[in-house]
């Protein structure tokens, strides 16, 4: 192949350039292969001969982050970072937000976020702060719904015996709560309990899956 239609990805691979030193330490055996779990950078599974891809990723977002907080581009910062770490910079910046913004971000973290049983305590103090504007977690629509649901509420949550039964995360929909229940096996449950709406933090139906966070 002429040296002008090598694609530029083959190219990188070719160059056998060292990884980062950043990255090194993030280098994890997995069950199935080994992966690099850096904030900045998932590669999953890790390819030795991608680091020039990995540094160049690194280096581009490392610079990203520095520019965003000078403009004060909060959301841009925060989702430079992998998932699982955009709670981690949330609370980086969190100070600096004020009423509508934190909940408007915080909800965007919330309904990305794969992990949330892992960071049930931060959570549970971030849903503490800025009390007086935490009606934007919600869209006008999820408000209006949420204003029109009677003051004992049922919910339902889907879960694994022994596992996860209780958690911040409800549904108001129980075929959904079903779902999750058997998503991974048939064995999986459904907790239904009812509540006072006043327990309730908020709802959304951002992923359709008509959502009810509860704190306690």
């Amino acid at each position: 192949m002429e040296e002008s239609k090598i694609p530029d990805w083959i190219k990188e691979m070719q160059k056998g350039e060292p990884l980062h030193k950043d990255l090194k330490p993030y280098i994890n055996n997995g069950e199935m292969f080994v992966m690099l779990k850096h904030p900045l950078v998932f590669a999953v599974p890790y390819v030795e001969q991608m680091h020039s891809l990995y540094n160049k990723q690194y280096e581009h977002k490392k610079n990203r982050i520095s520019d965003y907080l000078k403009k004060k581009n909060y959301e841009g910062y925060i989702f430079l970072y992998e998932r699982p770490y955009r709670l981690m910079a949330f609370l980086n910046i969190a100070d600096k937000l004020k009423g509508k913004k934190y909940w408007e971000i915080l909800a965007d973290i919330w309904t990305d976020s794969e992990n949330i049983w892992q960071n049930k305590k931060t959570y549970k103090m971030l849903f503490g702060e800025n009390l007086e504007s935490k009606k934007y977690f919600m869209s006008k629509e999820d408000r209006k719904y949420f204003d029109s649901l009677p003051e004992q509420v049922v919910v339902y949550r889907g879960y694994l015996q022994g596992k996860n039964k209780t958690g911040f995360s409800y549904t108001l929909n129980k075929e959904r709560a079903e779902w999750f229940a058997n998503r991974f096996s048939e064995d999986g449950k459904v907790y239904e309990r009812t509540v006072r709406k006043d327990k309730i933090v908020a709802y959304t139906n951002r992923r359709g899956e008509q959502e009810v966070i509860i704190l306690s």
